[in-house]
């Protein structure tokens, strides 16, 4: 998961509400905000991969099916082994294309307040157009809380040019669409400005796992509580497994390696689990098609803050080439030059 508390509590997510928003927004809990259509974002969302991603995974060894057909696992073991399998296989398909919306709530010392997160990503091994936008809604962050939660960026790689790019004009959310938006964009500064990149080079595990979830051992999913691994149906008739788990926080926030990526990414120290669920379908060839999580951490951010954030998440992939589009980043990007 690109853990909330790189957005809450740094993400990982307007110095006031009135600020942030343009215009002062009416009080209300951020569940209430976010009815977004996803079509607007991503013409193919939720349908099954295209050709091309078919191919692709049809060349993987133990892909997921395996795993759900191995008689000799536990559901729990099959479920670890599943979401292992289909981080990785983020990396080995042919493109990629996904939109996060998370929203939930931050203590950052004395701090609190409510915040929404929203990623639009378009990956290929020659293109990566990744916007990111955090904002925090009904609180009351001073100036330096506000920094660690506030922020706007576009990455973007292109023909093996990277170039990066953050808000000019405040960020505002738009509640007929649920989106935050930016009206002007800037060049961040010349060191990240026409620089030879690769975009291949984003398509690692590590990368791909900051997507889910951090964990580092097979025994992190809960067999104590209710989890459930079963074949469903799309309106189409394509098939996908449903997974519904817990993490064991006991087994996380034992693991170093766990703990340190949870803490790497967000930029935290003394960082533990509280809890997290997840419902997760994946195509039966392996690719994931959505996201669903429920979560908690707490931990000290920076070394300045003692905090705590609660979040939730969903996450829609497409897998065609049509959304791979990226003409309105590159129209960005050429009104900076």
């Amino acid at each position: 998961m690109k853990k909330f508390l790189s957005i809450t509590l740094i993400l990982a997510l307007a110095l006031t509400l009135c600020l942030g928003f343009g215009a002062c927004v009416k009080s209300q809990n951020v569940e209430e905000f976010g009815n977004i259509d996803y079509a607007t974002l991503l013409k193919d969302y939720l349908a099954y991969p295209d050709a091309n991603n078919e191919a692709s995974m049809a060349a993987v060894e133990r892909n997921v099916t395996d795993i759900f057909n191995d008689s000799s696992l536990t559901d729990a073991q099959k479920i670890a082994q599943i979401m292992e399998r289909a981080t990785k296989n983020e990396v080995e398909c042919a493109y990629f294309c996904y939109f996060r919306n998370q929203m939930g709530e931050t203590k950052m010392g004395s701090n609190h307040g409510q915040l929404i997160y929203q990623r639009l990503r378009k990956q290929s091994d020659t293109l990566k157009d990744d916007t990111t936008i955090k904002l925090p809604v009904n609180h009351n962050f001073d100036a330096l809380a506000s920094k660690f939660v506030t922020s706007a960026d576009i990455r973007y790689v292109n023909d093996g040019i990277y170039n990066r790019m953050n808000n000019k004009s405040d960020i505002v959310y738009n509640e007929e669409t649920g989106l935050l938006e930016v009206e002007q964009w800037k060049m961040q500064d010349r060191k990240n400005w026409n620089v030879p990149q690769s975009a291949k080079g984003s398509r690692s595990y590590d990368e791909a796992r900051k997507t889910c979830v951090n964990w580092n051992v097979e025994n992190i999913v809960d067999s104590s509580k209710t989890l459930s691994l079963v074949v469903k149906t799309d309106a189409n008739n394509n098939e996908y497994y449903e997974l519904k788990f817990s993490i064991d926080v006991a087994v996380a926030n034992n693991d170093s390696t766990t703990i340190g990526r949870l803490e790497n990414d967000n930029g935290g120290k003394d960082m533990k689990y509280e809890y997290c669920n997840f419902i997760v379908e994946i195509w039966k060839n392996g690719l994931t098609k959505r996201y669903q999580i429920d979560e908690s951490w707490s931990g000290r951010i920076g070394g300045i803050y003692a905090g705590s954030a609660q979040s939730k998440s969903e996450i829609v992939f497409s897998y065609s080439e049509r959304d791979l589009d990226y003409s309105k980043t590159e129209a960005i990007y050429q009104g900076i030059k």
